[in-house]
């Protein structure tokens, strides 16, 4: 049966085998999420739409709101870190190509569980209505599997952010060779935050529960990949998503 985690104390001497700047990276990882994430702003965006006439809750505007309180997040919180300003123009180019996508995503199914949203009969309506019932029970199914740490889904996201590439492969030959090797300059941002992680899991659950619960992170990664690739094609929708994600990935600083 698993452990339940040790309570966490950044000041005490834990015997963690974390150095001290690994846990300020920890520490500053969840204080910006809650800070970029903040639940009561979100949560006043649910239960705005949720006050709308129910025709007046289908108008994509309307749709698209509660969808960007939701995801838009991810780009706060990569624009606060001062690794995604250590690397060159053309990596976080990268970065914001072929990772905020997948990590926006994550980010909004997370913020779903945690503040209950698909109980709200509103906003489960109208996910039905775009996406189809049988889709939007997988998504929950899902949803359900991540971690009941919310900590280590935090940390997660920002992995996912900061990883060499985590999109669906998709082939662009417009995609310069020399901007695509650039990648490997995340590399070093990205073993930095997972072997955070790592030891993060071994000091809360010891080593055999971390194998476990890191592995079940990977999948969470692989599920989403594998579901976002079975989405319904739907064109008006996509707009509306494209629209959403390019208003985010505009809030970063991308050049020199």
């Amino acid at each position: 049966m698993p452990k339940g985690p040790l309570s966490l104390s950044l000041l005490r001497n834990d015997h963690s085998k974390l150095a001290s700047n690994e846990w300020t990276l920890l520490s500053n990882c969840l204080h910006t999420f809650d800070e970029r994430n903040a639940p009561i702003r979100i949560q006043y965006c649910i239960n705005e739409f949720s006050s709308l006439p129910p025709k007046l809750r289908m108008k994509p505007s309307e749709v698209a709101n509660l969808i960007r309180a939701l995801y838009s997040g991810v780009g706060a919180m990569v624009e606060q870190s001062p690794d995604f300003y250590s690397l060159s123009g053309d990596t976080r180019q990268i970065l914001t190509k072929h990772n905020l996508y997948i990590s926006g995503v994550m980010n909004s199914f997370f913020l779903s569980r945690e503040l209950n949203i698909f109980d709200n009969l509103s906003v489960l309506n109208v996910c039905n209505h775009m996406y189809g019932s049988e889709y939007v029970l997988k998504l929950r199914g899902n949803v359900a599997r991540y971690d009941s740490n919310g900590s280590l889904i935090k940390i997660l996201i920002f992995i996912l952010t900061f990883s060499s590439n985590i999109s669906i492969v998709q082939y662009d030959n417009e995609e310069h060779i020399s901007i695509m090797s650039n990648s490997i300059n995340l590399v070093r941002i990205q073993n930095i935050y997972v072997t955070m992680l790592w030891k993060y899991l071994v000091y809360l659950y010891g080593f055999n529960e971390a194998v476990l619960r890191f592995t079940s992170l990977v999948k969470n990664v692989l599920d989403l990949l594998s579901f976002l690739n079975s989405v319904p094609e739907d064109e008006a929708r996509q707009r509306m998503m494209n629209k959403i994600v390019t208003e985010t990935e505009r809030t970063l600083v991308i050049t020199d």
